[in-house]
């Protein structure tokens, strides 16, 4: 292993080895959030040193890197997190050794975060014959992670496509995302989307020049499906958490739609995945705000949060005016980076219903889950309390992380 490999290990395995302490070792919470967030910038710190020469694993390191820092920042001194300040260290261990380690090693990573994820989700006990199939899913993605690296290119090809469609969620692959952000409370499930599609990203970066034409004329049909079912799921939906990760698969489809379009897919494809994870990571983010405060989490019962909590109001606009925006994303850096050449065989009238439906399905359901939480007529038998400094810092830093993913980077 050589000194860069070494130091991107070293990287993934402290706030690892500090997550996992922290179920054994007991030391006041403040202390223990102060640890966490030094570990955080250390991290990122050693992170721009050790030269990582890909872009594409940086980039997402640093993603992945922000949004804990920020979920971080919001962590209060209550039961539900202390046991997310220590899940959201092993969390990014696992995922930062997922991005940064070689091939072989990556692999041992991924194989610790799914079956952390499957962990989380046993131990809510909820028993039904979805979470049954979510953990057949978990060990099918285990086993083909496990025996990938050590298989020939098309099972590394084979394996690498079913692991990307399961972290870029496509319906019917969508369950064990939705799982996980449904049994994650609060500040978690905000962090998991950003992990979730980060390493999907990352999974998808590495073989999607290996596709063939009949693996993506099949993806395109199942983005299409997923753009459509998900879009009307989302508008159906009464629980913040099942709302944001519905919305989460809608849009992702386009990644899926648009890959064989645009052939430059680390630049407009990741872009776009690391703005659509910052946009509805916060969103999510902001619901578990409330619902820390009141217990809530069904949409419409607590309207007209924008008079009185004038600061979440503010946020909340912010976040679904960029989601109104996110279809246009991958249109617009994707037709930059196209070559000049006539692309043939390309459904465009499949693409347009994609676009349509998330873009169109997006306005609709995001328009309705805004009225329902920051306008309308507010409660009064409820004491409203809005955002407190640090909340309100690290949905800033979402949207700025959105703002650079999907119009800088």
């Amino acid at each position: 292993m050589d000194n860069q490999s070494f130091l991107a290990t070293i990287i993934a395995l402290i706030p690892l080895a500090l997550g996992i302490s922290w179920n054994f070792v007991r030391l006041p919470f403040s202390n223990i959030k102060i640890i966490n967030s030094a570990v955080i910038l250390v991290a990122g710190v050693l992170l721009i040193l050790s030269g990582e020469s890909e872009p594409v694993t940086r980039f997402l390191a640093t993603v992945v890197l922000l949004s804990a820092f920020s979920v971080m920042l919001c962590l209060e001194e209550t039961q539900q997190d202390s046991d997310n300040i220590s899940s959201s260290m092993v969390i990014l261990g696992l995922t930062l050794g997922i991005l940064l380690s070689q091939e072989f090693v990556s692999k041992l990573f991924l194989c610790g975060a799914l079956g952390y994820a499957a962990f989380s989700l046993i131990k809510e006990k909820k028993r039904s014959f979805r979470t049954t199939l979510i953990i057949i899913h978990f060990i099918i993605a285990f086993t083909l992670s496990l025996i990938s690296s050590l298989g020939n290119e098309s099972l590394q090809i084979i394996s690498g496509l079913f692991l990307a469609i399961t972290f870029i969620p496509l319906v019917p692959f969508h369950l064990p995302f939705v799982g996980i952000i449904e049994s994650n409370k609060g500040t978690l499930s905000s962090f998991w989307i950003v992990v979730w599609l980060a390493i999907g990203l990352a999974q998808l970066n590495s073989i999607h020049s290996s596709l063939s034409g009949e693996i993506l004329y099949f993806i395109g049909w199942l983005s299409l499906i997923s753009a459509i079912y998900a879009s009307l799921a989302a508008l159906g939906q009464l629980k913040s958490n099942l709302f944001v990760a519905a919305a989460t698969v809608a849009h992702a489809s386009l990644i899926w739609g648009l890959i064989n379009v645009f052939p430059n897919f680390p630049k407009w494809g990741v872009a776009f995945g690391a703005a659509l994870a910052f946009v509805l990571g916060g969103i999510s983010l902001a619901f578990s705000f409330v619902r820390q405060r009141y217990g809530w989490q069904t949409l419409g019962k607590l309207p007209g949060l924008a008079s009185k909590m004038p600061k979440f109001g503010t946020a909340m606009a912010l976040l679904v005016s960029f989601a109104l925006f996110l279809p246009m994303v991958p249109l617009f850096t994707g037709l930059i980076t196209m070559p000049t050449i006539e692309t043939a065989n390309i459904e465009f009238t499949k693409l347009f219903i994609i676009f349509l439906a998330v873009w169109l399905g997006g306005g609709w359901f995001l328009l309705k889950m805004l009225h329902q939480t920051a306008f309308g007529t507010p409660r009064n038998d409820v004491p409203y309390s809005d955002l407190r400094l640090n909340e309100y810092v690290a949905l800033t830093a979402f949207l700025l992380g959105a703002g650079y993913s999907g119009l800088l980077y």
